[in-house]
């Protein structure tokens, strides 16, 4: 961890973003007594989540179409043991 005191930050600015860039933690220091006041950390980034392919599992499982069908209570308990 590389410690500075604030007029030192503030003269080598870009520098020390390069270092924080490449994984360097930096502490800057405060006053006479340089009190630690402030920490510069890299901020990692989340993995991106990658996209659902749709239709993946389509071939997997059972499925039936009929343009005509309506689901009616009769229909729905009749075939309730089907489902389950």
């Amino acid at each position: 961890m590389i410690q500075m005191t604030v007029g030192e930050f503030k003269a080598q600015f870009s520098s020390v973003l390069d270092k924080v860039m490449q994984g360097e933690e930096v502490q800057i220091l405060y006053g006479r007594a340089k009190k630690p006041v402030a920490q510069l950390t890299q901020i990692m980034e989340k993995p991106k989540k990658k996209k659902r392919i749709p239709g993946l599992y389509k071939d997997y499982g059972p499925y039936w179409e009929d343009e005509n069908f309506e689901i009616t209570p009769e229909w729905l308990f009749d075939n309730m043991d089907d489902l389950m």
